[in-house]
């Protein structure tokens, strides 16, 4: 089985926990209901030599019940929940070879947002990268990626400050490099990976402004894998990683010492039935190792899972298990009652989303999510769970109608911090 042509399973840290998404699939492999090639739908892009020029645009209009994330009720200290709707705007594009060997693509894209009766939480957000593969023989390669984002933190994500005026802004610059080796019946993957981020400073409401320079920081990470082919459907395998997270100064405002180095050794299986499923799991131990005294030490045991399923040509149905250790900055009482710095956060999330095609040019989406996360550290924690519901109407290759509800709803032990939220949202993308 092919390396190239497993489902896999990417674990971010988001806004209520983890999210998950897959690697883009090549033509002939499985692929979703939302992902599959209609080739009288598809945009045909602009052809410039042996590049692919595909822009895009998307406005939209949406209705958001709580925008600042707050517990539902007025109290001494927060006016409660705020509902606005949201003007939106989504230009992008992306610049793709057309090559036999080797391969490189160029993608930008941007997101602005205009609040009707809450102009302080307008934001412009953008992002711009490559991509590029560098063949050197069959089923041998090099990788790489570079890129760059300036985009905003959500209202709802553990470090904000419920005092903020303003919405926080962070710069992230990323790059990685990997070598893929899939001949025969064993694999070998390693990949190197470079991170940056940067956090605005936050004007406060009654005046002064939120710190978040001790939230700057570098991280380092790399990773082995090798696989070995049972047969021609099911792969073994097992993967080392290892991090180091460097912070520009976290001792800023009392902080602790945030400098960590961590490792993750999972084995697991994959798999890929030809037309019906593909995936894989896989179990194992992490564990971070903080350079402070004062910050326990995260140590676990950990699993993923990712599974896109088939059933028929008009279904199809994706699962996602993961574990993630995470950056926090976050304060809380420790085991004592007393005030104590977190370490980080473990998170736990499971997901599944159901995909199906009504006509050929009507799909209809339905998904749930759970995420648990625990501050080490500190007593702290989080159940986050989530519904969506969508549809999309390809109106011809240039034009969809798209329209989404999500349900979004937090129960926390940090005191005044539960929430929940229902955001409506209607859509016309344009494509060439």
């Amino acid at each position: 089985m092919k390396m190239q042509t497993m489902t896999s399973l990417v674990a971010l840290a988001a806004v209520a926990g983890l999210s998950f998404g897959a690697t883009a699939q090549d033509s002939g492999e499985l692929q979703s209901i939302y992902e599959k090639s209609r080739p009288d739908y598809d945009a045909a892009g602009i052809r410039s030599g042996s590049f692919l020029f595909n822009p895009t645009i998307e406005g939209s209009g949406k209705y958001n019940s709580n925008i600042f994330a707050r517990r539902e009720g007025a109290t001494a200290t927060s006016p409660g929940e705020v509902d606005d709707f949201i003007w939106q705007v989504k230009p992008g594009f992306s610049l793709n070879s057309d090559w036999s060997q080797n391969a490189f693509s160029l993608y930008a894209d941007a997101d602005i947002a205009k609040y009707t009766d809450n102009s302080r939480e307008d934001y412009e957000d953008f992002n711009i990268g490559l991509n590029g593969r560098l063949d050197i023989q069959r089923d041998m390669s090099f990788n790489y990626g570079v890129r760059y984002s300036d985009t905003h933190e959500d209202r709802g994500a553990p470090d904000t400050n419920g005092l903020q005026d303003e919405l926080t802004t962070f710069e992230t610059f990323a790059a990685n490099v990997g070598f893929v080796r899939d001949q025969s019946i064993v694999s070998l993957a390693i990949d190197a990976d470079y991170e940056s981020l940067s956090f605005s400073n936050p004007d406060l409401i009654g005046g002064g402004t939120l710190n978040n320079r001790d939230r700057d920081r570098e991280q380092y990470g790399a990773s082995v894998r090798l696989g070995y082919e049972i047969d021609q459907y099911y792969e073994a395998f097992v993967r080392v990683a290892a991090n180091r997270i460097e912070y520009d100064d976290s001792t800023l405002d009392g902080g602790p010492q945030r400098n960590s180095d961590g490792y993750e050794i999972v084995a697991g299986a994959a798999f890929d039935i030809t037309g019906t499923s593909s995936g894989e799991f896989f179990g194992g131990y992490v564990k971070q190792s903080y350079d402070s005294n004062s910050l326990n030490n995260i140590d676990d045991f950990t699993f993923g899972a990712s599974l896109l399923w088939s059933p028929t040509g008009l279904t199809s149905m994706r699962i996602g298990v993961t574990r993630l250790v995470q950056e926090t900055v976050v304060a809380d009482q420790d085991e004592n009652g007393g005030l104590a710095f977190a370490s980080g956060i473990l998170g736990t999330a499971y997901r599944v989303d159901l995909e199906h095609e009504l006509q050929r040019n009507v799909l209809v989406t339905a998904g749930a999510g759970y995420t648990k996360n625990s501050y080490a550290n500190v007593v702290r924690e989080d159940e986050d769970y989530a519904a969506t519901l969508g549809a999309k109407y390809l109106l011809n290759r240039n034009l969809s109608l798209n329209a989404d509800y999500s349900w979004q709803y937090r129960d926390t032990t940090a005191q005044g911090q539960d929430f929940k939220r229902h955001i409506f949202m209607v859509a016309l993308k344009a494509q060439w």
